[in-house]
């Protein structure tokens, strides 16, 4: 623990430097396609994503921003597949509802959609973000952390489902179309949330595989990311 704590600062800038960077490229994606910078609902997603980076450098653990900074050699490779796609296609999302804002394709929605959009975006990311502050493994990418001493957590969050990470970004990549106004998003937005599902199913096959007391958790919480559902 001592090594990952004295690794915190470090790891906290370089965490720091991505969330610029990414914010940035998220800016990027939303106003070049909408060919505009006068579009309100973007500027308040852009708004969201800063609090969500400041809320994570301030409230995640040394520990966990050392794991997230580093590549890590023992990562699944289908995970670092699924990564890049989601990445992908969480840009393909921002760039259709920017096209969709030029274009006019959707037209004007009630104010009450976009508002309600607004909120389930703030829950969700907040969802992730209570979800990584109780879990001390939250990785960017699935492995078995056997340098960390990894555990199950069942506290939190986790006493409901055993992905709550994936329902708040689930929620907030298909509220993210209708903050912005933009149905035809919503399609790429989906596929996505289809992405996040299969990343679920995978993670948790692995997690009752090769992680101790991981099928003990199972059976006490057994759904892995809607109540009675699935």
């Amino acid at each position: 623990m001592t090594d990952i704590n004295q690794q915190g600062t470090p790891s906290r800038t370089k965490n720091i430097l991505v969330s610029i960077v990414f914010v940035a490229v998220m800016g990027m994606f939303i106003f070049l396609p909408a060919g505009t910078f006068d579009w309100p609902a973007a500027w308040a997603l852009m708004g969201i994503y800063v609090l969500v980076f400041t809320a994570a450098i301030l409230l995640l653990s040394n520990g966990l921003h050392a794991e997230r900074s580093k590549r890590h050699a023992d990562a699944k490779t289908w995970d670092r597949n699924l990564v890049g796609i989601l990445f992908i296609m969480g840009f393909i999302v921002l760039a259709t509802a920017g096209f969709d804002h030029r274009f006019g394709w959707t037209g004007e929605l009630p104010v009450m959609v976009p508002a309600l959009g607004f909120v389930l975006v703030v829950l969700g990311n907040a969802l992730v973000i209570r979800s990584s502050m109780v879990n001390e493994f939250f990785s960017a990418t699935v492995r078995i952390q056997e340098d960390r001493g990894h555990t199950v957590v069942s506290e939190g969050p986790y006493r409901f489902v055993r992905h709550p990470g994936y329902v708040g970004m689930i929620t907030y990549v298909i509220c993210q179309p209708l903050l912005l106004g933009s149905l035809v998003a919503l399609v790429p937005a989906i596929l996505t949330a289809g992405f996040f599902v299969l990343r679920t199913s995978l993670e948790d096959r692995t997690l009752q595989e090769e992680l101790p007391g991981y099928r003990e958790y199972a059976r006490n919480v057994q759904y892995r990311l809607v109540p009675f559902v699935w």
